[in-house]
């Protein structure tokens, strides 16, 4: 709760509400509230009625995109792209009110018989503090991969009819970096098997980063683009893109859901979603659309 605005205020309040530990120093409070960087800090005067405020990260990831089945031993069908990815800051103010978290499904996956051109579908956004990240994009039967977060993989049909097609593009939407990378193109991870088999392509994966920045928060890679290997599907809350069917027949496999998730330093300063702690960090994890609450 924010420091009173008159009366009697207290150290334990002022820790509570900036982060300060026991014994108390006064010396942790500089430059927090209203009190200078350095010197001398007063208490009425600095910290009476003082918003409470504190910095967050946190993280948007997208559903994946569906992989792309396929009829037979022999089409080549491309897998789902990741969901878009982005790690962003903000400071929030205690008491300001709730704030919506939206959390992407994965895209469907779907068999695709040779003669029918669609792909699988794609991701959904995610959402938080007035930033989203796109959903990844489907995996291409026997066409291009749909764009999206990550671009999903192009398909390719046998006997070289019908392809090779491009994977889809991963969205740059003015971020720096990109929420994701483009997806193959099916004549990039092709393999005709003496012209007969179709070639696919693997699906983009988000974030257009190194698998270090994929891990951040808590260690675990998000935002991994599906591969062409007949495997499951993309794991709940992962925002990984589904797998899609290569010289086999089946459906293509789901994309992994997305997932945000917020931390900030010291104890629990707000609501919603799972919360846990490590390393000196509060952590909260929205697996499902919910509310935040500073």
């Amino acid at each position: 709760m924010p420091i009173v605005s008159s009366g009697q205020v207290s150290l334990s309040a002022i820790a509570a509400e900036f982060g300060g530990s026991e014994p108390h120093a006064l010396s942790e409070y500089h430059g927090k509230g209203n009190a200078p960087s350095s010197g001398e800090i007063q208490l009425a005067a600095d910290f009476y009625g003082t918003a409470n405020t504190y910095d967050i990260q946190y993280l948007i990831v997208a559903g994946g995109g569906g992989g792309a089945g396929s009829s037979d031993n022999a089409n080549g069908a491309g897998a789902g792209g990741a969901g878009g990815y982005r790690a962003l800051t903000a400071t929030l103010t205690a008491g300001s009110g709730g704030m919506a978290v939206t959390i992407g499904a994965g895209g469907a996956g779907n068999g695709i018989p040779w003669y029918v051109g669609n792909g699988a579908s794609s991701g959904g956004n995610s959402s938080f503090n007035g930033n989203s990240s796109t959903g990844g994009g489907g995996g291409g039967g026997i066409r291009a991969g749909y764009s999206g977060g990550s671009g999903g993989g192009g398909g390719h049909r046998r006997n070289n009819q019908n392809g090779p097609h491009g994977g889809g593009s991963g969205n740059a939407g003015g971020y720096t970096p990109s929420e994701g990378a483009d997806g193959a193109s099916a004549s990039t991870y092709g393999n005709y098997h003496n012209s007969y088999k179709g070639r696919r392509g693997n699906g983009g994966a988000g974030g257009n980063l190194g698998t270090s920045d994929r891990t951040w928060l808590n260690g675990t890679a998000y935002a991994q683009g599906g591969a062409v290997d007949n495997g499951g599907g993309g794991s709940a809350n992962t925002g990984d893109g589904g797998h899609s069917r290569y010289q086999s027949y089946g459906n293509g496999t789901t994309g992994g859901s997305g997932v945000v998730i917020i931390r900030y330093a010291g104890s629990q300063r707000g609501s919603g979603g799972t919360v846990t702690s490590s390393g000196g960090y509060t952590y909260h994890q929205f697996n499902s659309s919910g509310t935040y609450t500073p």
